[in-house]
């Protein structure tokens, strides 16, 4: 019985010769870059994606056995990962000037990718979604828990925001 599951980009599960699910490991090995990039768009952070991405694919590995649909919970998971994530650096953003003055820092602009930092998490969550791991609306509800009548909500909010902050 093959499986007919919803695939994270890149990512190819195929049954193995009894029918069940593959391996672990070559789960990971067709995951993890994917997983990566998921992680790391969603955090606009290589080092956080790479962290993200580690902790779902341990997470799973834990329940290996017991997930039916192994994209979708590894996909939940990076979200939610990431949406933690973010909550975190928030916070440590608010308190950085705390620490040091605003002339210390040497930032460098990237229109589009500032824009997109400044949506809150789940508007950039759905673009991410939609745009880089190009899934459906359906997929992204699950993905982020909610109903694809939101998803449509949230991706339109999002892109009129960012067409509001990048000029043409």
């Amino acid at each position: 019985m093959n499986r007919s599951l919803p695939r994270m980009p890149g990512v190819e599960v195929d049954a193995d010769a009894t029918g069940g699910l593959p391996s672990f490991e070559r789960f990971y090995a067709d995951a993890w870059l994917p997983a990566f990039r998921l992680a790391s768009f969603l955090t606009q952070s290589t080092a956080a994606g790479e962290e993200i991405a580690q902790e779902a694919l341990l997470g799973l590995y834990r329940r290996w056995e017991s997930v039916d649909r192994p994209e979708a919970y590894l996909r939940r998971a990076l979200v939610n990962r990431a949406a933690n994530w973010r909550r975190h650096e928030t916070v440590k953003q608010a308190r950085l000037p705390l620490l040091a003055g605003a002339d210390q820092f040497d930032f460098v602009a990237d229109e589009l990718a500032d824009a997109l930092a400044a949506l809150p998490f789940r508007q950039r969550a759905v673009l991410v979604l939609r745009y880089q791991a190009d899934l459906s609306e359906a997929e992204i509800a699950e993905a982020l828990g909610c109903r694809p009548g939101t998803v449509k909500s949230l991706a339109s909010r999002a892109l009129a925001r960012l067409a509001r902050e990048i000029p043409r």
